[in-house]
Formats: C-alpha cells, structure tokens, sequence
C-alpha cells in the first residue's frame, strides 16, 4: 500500500483561533475552487511504500472495534518495522493517523462503476470555475488501469483506445465516439483504490510487549468524501507508479 500523510489544506482551512478574530474576510473555510486541493479540504503528501496484511475487507455492515463499518471498509495490519525505514523523514518513526491516505497498489474493480454526466464541469456556471480539466475530459474517482465497461443512458457503448483513453491520472479523456455534453453515462474500470484512515489506529503489542505494528481502519475514498471534489488538481494526474518514495 502507497502511504500518504493528509494534512489540512493552508490555503482554505485553518485551526488557528486568533485567525477567527480577524474580520478582513480573507480567513475562510472551504474554499470550492480551492487550487490547492480543489475542494476537499485536504491535501496528501510524502507517499512511502509499505507492506501489511488486509486482514478484513467486508461487504456488508457489521458492529466492529470502532463502530460500525461501512460495506467494503478495510482492516490494514502494518508491518512493525513501517515506521524504521522511511529515508525521507532521517530515520524518525513515520507514523499514521486519522485522515491519512492509503493507495492501494493492485487494481479492483469499482463496484457497480461511476456514473458521470459528460462534460458537466463545462455546463452552467461552472466555466466560470477552473476545474482543471480539458473539454474532452471527466474526472475519476480513482487512478484507473483499464476499462471494464462504459455505456450511455441511450445504451450506446463506448470502447478504450477507441472513443476514449484512461489517464494518466483520474481522467477519461474521449478522443473519438464520445457521449453529447449533459448525457449520462456509467464506466466500469479497474483502479487503484485510495483508502482514508477514518479512525485512529490501534497499537498493538504482544505479551512481551513486542511492537506488532497499528492495525488501521480503512474507508474508500469515494464513500468517505460523500461530496466528492468535481476538480481535476495536479496531483490528481500524477500515476501511482510515480509517487513512490525512496
């Protein structure tokens, strides 16, 4: 799995409390076309590789540890030595906590796939918004590695490397056939799912109290951020093969 620390985003949020007095309207919160992290909030940063064990990944909603679990949420056990070799930070424990990000480095299918509105960051208002994205492309929820399936609400089928290309990055860019601006259309693909770390890890020890590494709770991406972001930021076309430290 590709850690990533997540952090506040410094251009639209902010913990500060004297920052709170201040009344010149510059101190806001969210900003939606943030550049930065393009609306979420949050930005992700130093990815480090690091092996574990998916000891739990349920479908269905059960009572756990920490509450209750949404369908597909991950158990993680990281491997004890994770914190020892991380060459960016000198040698200190690299360590996780809520919010941080998980990529998970062998494909899965998305569920029952996205349904996108084609070309919809070019509709209405939003021109008006710099979205990050090209007239003949649509964001993504995850990195993708190939297409399993795509069709329309009219049941025209649309083919990879044909009407449309995948990538680099959340992005189907059409290149061909492409669906007319304001259809709906469902893209079924293989990806590289982001995983956010929705609750503290635990820490665990033996009865010798050897370090058997956190055990980490796991939500996907899309089903955590219910508003996902609709921007394209630049480190949403950066591939996974890419962001690997070290």
């Amino acid at each position: 799995m590709l850690h990533e620390f997540g952090i506040r985003c410094p251009r639209c949020r902010t913990s500060d409390p004297a920052a709170n007095l201040v009344g010149d309207g510059k101190i806001q919160q969210r900003f939606p076309d943030c550049r930065n992290c393009g609306g979420d909030g949050w930005l992700y940063r130093s990815p480090f590789l690091v092996k574990g064990l998916a000891t739990s990944i349920r479908q269905q909603s059960n009572p756990v540890d920490v509450g209750v679990v949404q369908p597909g949420d991950m158990q993680f056990s990281i491997d004890p030595q994770f914190g020892g070799f991380d060459c960016a930070h000198g040698g200190h424990p690299r360590l996780v906590s809520e919010d941080d990000k998980f990529t998970q480095t062998w494909v899965s299918a998305l569920d029952e796939g996205q349904g996108i509105v084609r070309g919809s960051h070019t509709m209405g208002d939003n021109p008006r918004v710099q979205t990050g994205m090209a007239d003949n492309e649509d964001r993504l929820f995850y990195e993708p590695a190939y297409s399993l399936w795509c069709e329309d609400e009219r049941g025209k089928t649309y083919t990879e490397n044909g009407d449309f290309t995948l990538g680099p990055g959340k992005v189907i860019r059409w290149v061909g056939q492409a669906p007319d601006v304001g259809t709906k259309f469902t893209i079924k693909y293989a990806a590289y799912f982001e995983w956010i770390v929705w609750s503290p890890p635990m820490q665990r020890v033996d009865r010798d109290n050897r370090d058997l590494g956190p055990l980490v709770f796991l939500r996907k991406r899309h089903v955590h951020y219910v508003n996902e972001s609709p921007f394209a930021t630049p480190d949403d076309r950066v591939p996974i093969q890419s962001r690997v430290a070290c």
